[in-house]
């Protein structure tokens, strides 16, 4: 049986341990330098303002540019995939979509299909801004995005929490993880195709949780973010320090099941339904897996041990 003195030796360890890990723990999942490939992104952008006044203009200027490396280590993946030359509904949506039989279909993206279970595609076109896409917010599943055609502009918070600008367009393949705070908007020219994929065959649930609903004590109420948070964020969520920060009109306060009807607005259809969907994942030639690397492990295994140490603390104040 330990001794006092062993017991207290074993528990000043362990709390010296914990701390160092914990103060080593660094923001995002640590990517593996030669395997990433941020020459084929689009060139992404810190933004000029965090709420601008008119969404839909560039609000960044050409010096303002951001690694890649910055949106792929808060867990987002991209690839380009040329949509010119196959069968995809010409400048309408198409909700669900499935490749037209005897049609030119594009083998690569059945294959990524195909290996991470993307059962279910919709096609929606959308022709103007729509308020609850720009509200802040997360999805509770993965979120995966296909540009066929236009351009527009997602906006995603890395793992410092500050705003990075993806100026979209078709070819674009984007997917990142349920949890991650994002919007979307059109540009100036008002129009944007894309294909959005869900996980199994069930319904997609595009529903949307406002960042204004998962902030201070509330935060804890979402599996999603929390799971969010601790894998890349290191357990410590920047949105409960956020409250000073939000919008001052915030679109945010419409709690909105992004629906297809809702935000779907195809060619010759005014009505704003909105019904937005922000899968995510992420594919990497067939491999959309978010390898999590050994910091991320190690700072992981320090929150965890917080409460061995705790526990380990009080067993020791019951000996004594």
């Amino acid at each position: 049986m330990f001794s006092r003195l062993a017991l207290r030796v074993l528990i000043s360890a362990m709390a010296t341990g914990m701390v160092t890990a914990i103060a080593d723990c660094v923001n995002g999942v640590k990517m593996d330098s030669p395997g990433f490939d941020g020459d084929i992104w689009p060139t992404i952008y810190r933004m000029s303002s965090p709420y601008p006044d008119d969404p839909m203009a560039a609000n960044f200027d050409e010096s303002m540019t951001v690694d890649p490396l910055v949106l792929a280590e808060a867990g987002v993946r991209y690839e380009y995939i040329d949509p010119q030359g196959f069968d995809y509904p010409n400048a309408t949506a198409e909700v669900p979509w499935s490749p037209p039989e005897g049609g030119i279909n594009d083998a690569y993206v059945q294959q990524l299909r195909d290996d991470n279970d993307y059962q279910y595609a919709d096609i929606i076109v959308v022709n103007k801004f729509i308020p609850t896409f720009w509200d802040e917010h997360l999805h509770e599943a993965t979120t995966i995005r296909y540009m066929i055609d236009g351009t527009g502009y997602f906006d995603l918070r890395d793992a410092d929490d500050e705003w990075v600008r993806i100026p979209v367009s078709a070819g674009d393949w984007f997917e990142w993880p349920a949890g991650i705070h994002h919007r979307f908007t059109v540009d100036e020219d008002a129009y944007i195709q894309a294909m959005r994929l869900y996980k199994g065959s069930s319904s997609p649930d595009w529903a949307a949780v406002s960042r204004s609903t998962v902030t201070g004590p509330n935060i804890t109420a979402n599996a999603a973010r929390n799971t969010y948070v601790d894998t890349f964020l290191c357990g410590d969520a920047p949105d409960l320090a956020q409250m000073a920060e939000v919008d001052p009109e915030p679109a945010a306060s419409i709690s909105v099941s992004e629906d297809v009807d809702e935000a779907v607005l195809s060619e010759g259809d005014t009505t704003t339904s909105v019904n937005e969907d922000e899968n995510e994942a992420v594919p990497s030639e067939g491999d959309t897996t978010t390898s999590v690397s050994e910091d991320e492990a190690s700072s992981s295994a320090a929150r965890n041990g917080v409460g061995l140490l705790v526990g380990a603390a009080a067993f020791v104040a019951a000996v004594l």
